[in-house]
């Protein structure tokens, strides 16, 4: 069906605007209504040129707010970090007052109006929402993998997401990736759903960089946070699909003579897997300028994690400009939570013998410290960098003694100041070791359960059944680490049949795998029945996720009496743990 627009900036459509206009079909209705900004000059639609060709941001705003109220934080971001030139901003109004399932298919002919108006790259879209906004944001990105690269959220979560019936997902070469923050000053009821909504996302495989942040609030606009997720998403190319032609030209075009830029500016505009196996092939270039220039390119896109392992190897270079440049990507990589990138630094950070110069050392610990840099006072979804900066509280170097203790202040001792007239806390309460267990099990979440699958002793049935369930869902042998074939299908059954033997930790695995539709259609009604029956046997993050079911929001009709027992359950022995 042909799509017209109806507004009043028609005639000037390569200005900025902010109004709101009519998204209309031949027959004069309205399929969404929208806010634009482009940038003056944008290169008429259809162009080729990679270079000419701009990123799409889609933009959706909280229930009850108008249609372009979360351009701004994007817009500034961008600003901030030189990309105003490079991007459409465009904003999508919900069809009721809530984004639901009726949005899809007008987001999607928004993005197709989008691709003819203006010279959007395909592989470069991206979703931004707040609260609703952010609930289509996540929902529309997973559900449609071809069309967004990766979706940045705040203040809310979703529910929808695409089941995995037969086939694992390939989570790691072909799935969009997700960035959620949460602002602790925000509304009770949003923080549950966020951190409910994360332990889901991260139950289901995607990659997922979690942010909390205490001086933020309901709101969105939050430089430190816009500008970290912004300058993510546009390093990002969509996984589905291939580069274009012109793209491919421009792969085949760098063949190793340093730009006078200082790095390959048309392998980091292509970005993604395949301009990473050139960035590879120069990275061990016998010419260090070269390798050199590829470095720093690393610094300019996210290409795959194949391209970061290759990096991490430079950091032992003879060059000292190839490592410099190494040192620098690799922290930035270690930010965005590429698991490559912190193996890289900690084990610079852990054997100092390797360094070709003392100073790398110090260049990996501090690179280590940028890995957690919004970790240390937000969630810690990455326990070995900690465990690594601990380790160097012991080092025999007082430098590095002291850049791991100012990078851990906040954890042993976040309320200390000159003037309570008290000595400063050189451990947390209860010690480092303890601490790093803490984490590490917080971190873990549900996977935690599958500990008692690395004993190898002969167990009762439910427990055989689970740790089978175990090896198909996670790809591994949970005894001996040997590599199995993923089958979702199969971990449903096994871990099926475990629950349906009475044994808890199965019961709460089975409700998220009806949550997120690993091996079986998503149903979350059926997820909240499990979820409650582990939770009556003790499992309290079972609790908390069936609060969350029958609260309302999944479909399942709300049970304040199911939801407020199970969260107070969880809240209380929450309380208990930390008291300890």
């Amino acid at each position: 069906m042909a799509l017209v627009v109806v507004c009043a900036a028609a005639l000037t459509a390569w200005m900025p605007v902010t109004e709101e206009n009519e998204l209309k079909d031949e027959r004069g209705k309205t399929v969404i209504r929208y806010v634009v900004e482009a940038p003056k000059g944008v290169a008429p639609a259809g162009t080729s040129d990679p270079s000419r060709q701009v990123g799409l941001f889609l933009c959706f705003p909280e229930h009850d707010h108008p249609t372009g109220d979360e351009i701004l934080p994007v817009r500034e971001a961008l600003r901030r970090l030189g990309l105003s030139d490079g991007y459409v901003l465009l904003a999508g109004h919900p069809q009721g007052r809530k984004f639901g399932a009726a949005d899809h298919e007008p987001i999607e002919k928004l993005i197709a109006w989008a691709k003819k108006t203006y010279p959007v790259n395909p592989r470069r879209i991206y979703m931004y929402g707040k609260g609703e906004g952010g609930k289509i944001s996540g929902e529309f990105t997973m559900l449609h993998p071809d069309l967004v690269t990766a979706a940045i959220s705040y203040s809310w979560g979703w529910w929808r997401m695409p089941s995995e019936l037969h086939e694992s997902f390939d989570f790691v070469n072909v799935a969009p990736e997700f960035y959620m923050v949460l602002g602790r000053r925000d509304l009770a009821h949003h923080l549950t759903t966020v951190r409910d909504t994360y332990s889901r996302v991260k139950a289901k495989g995607y990659h997922v960089i979690y942010r909390e942040f205490d001086d933020l609030g309901a709101r969105t606009y939050h430089p430190v946070s816009n500008d970290d997720a912004i300058a993510w998403a546009t390093r990002l190319r969509n996984k589905t699909i291939p580069p274009s032609p012109a793209e491919q030209q421009l792969l085949a075009r760098a063949k190793g003579a340093v730009p006078a830029a200082g790095y390959f500016a048309d392998l980091a505009l292509v970005g993604g897997a395949p301009a990473g196996a050139v960035v590879r092939k120069l990275l061990n270039s016998p010419d260090e300028k070269v390798r050199a220039a590829a470095a720093r390119t690393c610094a300019r896109a996210i290409f795959d994690e194949a391209t970061v392992e290759a990096l991490g190897a430079k950091t032992m270079d003879p060059s000292p400009q190839v490592r410099a440049a190494a040192f620098r990507a690799l922290a930035m990589y270690g930010n965005w939570r590429s698991a490559a990138a912190q193996h890289a630094l900690i084990g610079m950070a852990m054997h100092p013998e390797k360094a070709v110069d003392a100073r790398d050392t110090a260049s990996a610990v501090d690179g280590l410290a940028q890995s957690v840099r919004f970790q240390v006072n937000g969630v810690r979804q990455d326990p070995p960098v900690f465990e690594a900066l601990v380790a160097m509280l012991e080092s025999k170097d007082e430098e590095l003694r002291v850049m791991a203790s100012n990078v851990l202040a906040p954890i042993r001792d976040r309320e200390f100041r000159g003037d309570l007239g008290r000595p400063e806390r050189k451990a947390p309460l209860g010690g480092w070791p303890r601490w790093l267990d803490e984490i590490a099990t917080q971190n873990a979440g549900y996977l935690k359960d599958y500990d008692v699958c690395a004993s190898g002793k002969p167990g009762e049935e439910a427990v055989d059944l689970f740790c089978k369930g175990g090896a198909s869902l996670l790809g591994h042998n949970l005894r001996t680490r040997e590599a199995v074939r993923k089958d979702p299908a199969l971990a449903f059954q096994s871990t099926l049949r475990a629950a349906e033997l009475g044994y808890i930790p199965a019961e709460a695995a089975v409700g998220m795998m009806y949550a997120v539709g690993k091996g079986v259609e998503q149903d979350f009604a059926k997820a909240g029945q499990w979820w409650v029956k582990a939770a009556e046997g003790g499992h309290v993050l079972a609790a908390g996720n069936a609060a969350m079911v029958y609260r309302g929001g999944t479909g399942v009709p709300p049970d304040p009496n199911l939801a407020g027992k199970w969260a107070k359950f969880a809240a209380e022995h929450a309380a208990n743990v930390d008291a300890q």
